[in-house]
């Protein structure tokens, strides 16, 4: 089979001629198949009598009609104007027919590469020659200009039979045709003037060689026919550069001006906003931007979350969701909450035909099942499509009596793993009620969510240290809750904000201008000295100053009590760290002091996540390697010869025969310090020598 496509500028005449192609091959003896690429499925109409066929969009399953003269006729269409996403439709179109045998298939494609799935006739094994069809207006150029730029990235073979002039009857514009044709080294196949034949032969259902097949337009189409029989020389695209076409609009002679030869330097480098972490080198940005928006929406037991987008979204959100629970501190020992999830089931036929009655058959589940309140998550396949979440939830909030809100994608598309919490987060303050009367000594903590701040041993912590005050936690913003929760947040008298990251002052910032509620803003602590910081700071700005020295006093007492005994097992010991991309070491090297343990060497390991909430740690006079490497760190602990290897990069490290230990304390405060130096001691236990491991 020899596969031609037709692109040009819409309206141009590619269906016109596309028709007569398929009709002047057909009349040779040859089989045709030909393809409407467009969603407005009127390219095989002159084939057929001037009626419209069925569409692959309406019967996917049998969608080839028979033309007779051994034309065989395919439309693509699509769904409803302003719904679904036709380009995909044209990927399982063309999946569809790579079996039917023909000697010819002639594809009429939409005007412009508009996005990739309409550039699925021009790619390698699906074509093998294209036909750029245009007139002498320079709006058609310039739209050819940009399909040679599509056909270049996604084609390099020589694909381009040549272009066909169909003129418009203007006065002279055969002279930038000709400069276009010449400037980008294509071949004019033929010259098709302006003529009241097509549009006769057009009303009565039939193309031009059927009706008029001595005219002397049938001659000029009969030249395409003859390029496409004879496999005429096929050509590289070699598009203009943009000051080159500006030449050409202008009447200037072409001169190629392209400045995108310049060499560049490739960088991925990327920004998680939310998390305020750049990403370097070859790092991939983990996870899509919807995994934020689900996992805090899963945060409110009475509320379901309704996923559009493909079924192993909705798997993969709650598998992650589940683990996130089971492994933090938050719910050590106690049952996981609900993970009450329901997905749209967005595949690639209903993304082709329209989505919007997946997304009301999900939420009308949900709402059967007994759920008040539904978030719609879109994933990245459904903002893509761009259905109107938002009405349809409005829609069906009215229907149904349900609060059902849809959730704004991300603004920086796919550019954080946790961007759409931004739009839950703005949800879930606009339920706040803002007239609440002030609960006295009662105080909110606020953080961002994957702190997984709420229960066991952080609560324990935060009550306690917050209890030497005269205060108590109300709510936690944002941990496993209800709605209710949500609504009475402002009762507390004021707000602790945990972590000085730009995502934390904006959720306070908005909390504070919804509900007046002011917030106190310190880090998370953890160890001695970052409680005692915490203590001060709160106390000073709650009015409590006269309690600080008590608090203080009582931290440090708990905290010699907790580490005397551990400083028993420790004393004399030497270890060394190796840190990947932090440089954040205060508690820890507070905490080997208090347990007596000297460090000889830190290595800091320059990788691919910047963190840019992390402070830079005076190591004093340890030795301290920055920018570090993996072999330079093995040579110094051959040199140092440690008892104990600390790091956040057990699988390098396991490799070189020292036992090792990690440095993550999942509780805060001194709970977090004290439970990590009891695991420090007990991997001074380890047996050393390499394989290690293996009798563990």
């Amino acid at each position: 089979m020899f596969k031609v496509s037709v692109y040009g500028k819409g309206g141009i005449g590619k269906s016109t001629i596309s028709a007569n192609l398929s009709y002047g091959l057909s009349r040779t003896g040859k089989r045709i198949l030909h393809v409407g690429c467009d969603p407005k499925h009127d390219s095989t109409r002159l084939l057929v009598g001037g009626e419209p066929i069925p569409t692959y969009a309406e019967k996917p399953t049998d969608p080839i009609i028979d033309a007779g003269n051994g034309i065989s006729c395919l439309e693509c269409g699509g769904a409803e104007c302003g719904t679904g996403c036709a380009g995909k439709g044209m990927g399982l179109m063309f999946d569809s027919i790579s079996d039917i045998e023909a000697d010819y298939r002639i594809c009429d494609v939409l005007g412009d590469v508009v996005c990739g799935g309409f550039s699925i006739p021009l790619r390698k094994g699906n074509v093998d020659a294209v036909i750029l069809v245009t007139s002498g207006e320079f709006m058609s150029l310039y739209a050819l200009n940009n399909l040679l730029r599509g056909i270049r990235n996604i084609n390099d073979t020589a694909c381009i039979l040549g272009i066909v002039f169909n003129r418009r009857g203007d006065e002279g514009e055969e002279v930038p045709v000709r400069r276009f044709s010449e400037a980008v080294g294509l071949p004019i196949l033929c010259d098709i003037p302006r003529s009241n034949l097509f549009k006769e032969a057009e009303g009565s259902g039939r193309t031009l060689l059927e009706s008029y097949p001595d005219s002397d337009e049938a001659v000029e189409i009969r030249r395409i026919i003859d390029a496409i029989e004879s496999r005429s020389e096929l050509h590289h695209a070699s598009p203009l550069p943009e000051r080159s076409m500006m030449d050409l609009a202008a009447g200037r002679p072409i001169v190629d001006r392209d400045d995108s030869r310049r060499e560049g330097r490739c960088t991925f480098e990327m920004v998680d906003y939310e998390r305020n972490m750049t990403y370097t080198g070859n790092q991939v940005m983990p996870s899509c931007s919807s995994h934020g928006g689900v996992d805090a929406a899963l945060r409110i037991t009475d509320a379901a979350t309704v996923i559009h987008g493909p079924l192993n979204c909705a798997y993969l959100m709650e598998f992650a969701f589940r683990r996130r629970m089971m492994q933090s501190s938050a719910t050590r020992g106690g049952l996981l909450p609900p993970c009450n999830i329901y997905s749209t089931a967005l595949d690639g036929n209903t993304a082709f035909s329209g989505d919007v009655a997946l997304v009301e058959d999900a939420v009308r589940r949900a709402v059967s099942d007994g759920f008040r309140h539904v978030f719609i998550v879109p994933t990245c396949s459904s903002e893509i499509i761009a259905t109107d979440l938002v009405g349809v939830a409005s829609r069906l909030s009215s229907e149904m009596g349900a609060d059902i809100v849809a959730v704004p994608g991300d603004e920086n598309f796919l550019g954080s793993k946790f961007g759409e919490i931004n739009g839950v987060m703005d949800i879930l303050i606009g339920r706040m009620e803002p007239c609440m009367s002030r609960r006295e000594g009662a105080v909110n903590l606020v953080s961002r969510m994957f702190y997984s701040l709420g229960r066991d041993d952080n609560m324990r912590e935060f009550r306690m240290i917050l209890g030497s005050m005269g205060l108590e936690v109300n709510k936690v913003f944002l941990d496993i809750c209800t709605m209710d929760d949500v609504i009475q947040y402002p009762e507390a008298e004021f707000g602790i904000q945990l972590g000085r990251s730009k995502f934390n002052r904006e959720v306070c910032r908005k909390i504070t201008e919804r509900t007046g509620m002011m917030h106190v803003e310190v880090d998370i602590p953890i160890g001695l000295a970052e409680s005692l910081e915490w203590v001060d700071v709160i106390c000073d700005s709650t009015g409590r100053s006269h309690m600080k020295a008590d608090a203080k006093m009582a931290l440090r007492e708990r905290y010699r009590s907790f580490m005397e005994p551990i400083r028993r097992r420790t004393e004399g010991k030497r270890v060394m760290i190796y840190y990947f991309s932090h440089s954040d070491l205060d508690w820890h090297l507070e905490t080997l002091s208090a347990i007596g343990v000297e460090v000889v060497h830190v290595t800091f390991v320059k990788g691919n996540v910047i963190d840019h909430n992390e402070k830079v740690t005076d190591c004093g006079d340890i030795p301290v390697t920055r920018d570090g490497t993996f072999c330079g760190f093995k040579e110094e602990v051959e040199r140092l010869k440690p008892d104990l290897i600390i790091t956040n990069d057990h699988n390098r490290v396991s490799s070189i025969g020292v036992p090792w230990c990690g440095m993550n304390a999942w509780t805060m405060g001194i709970g977090g310090a004290v439970e990590w130096a009891r695991k420090v001691a007990d991997s001074f236990d380890l047996p050393t020598g390499r394989g290690w491991e293996g009798g563990l």
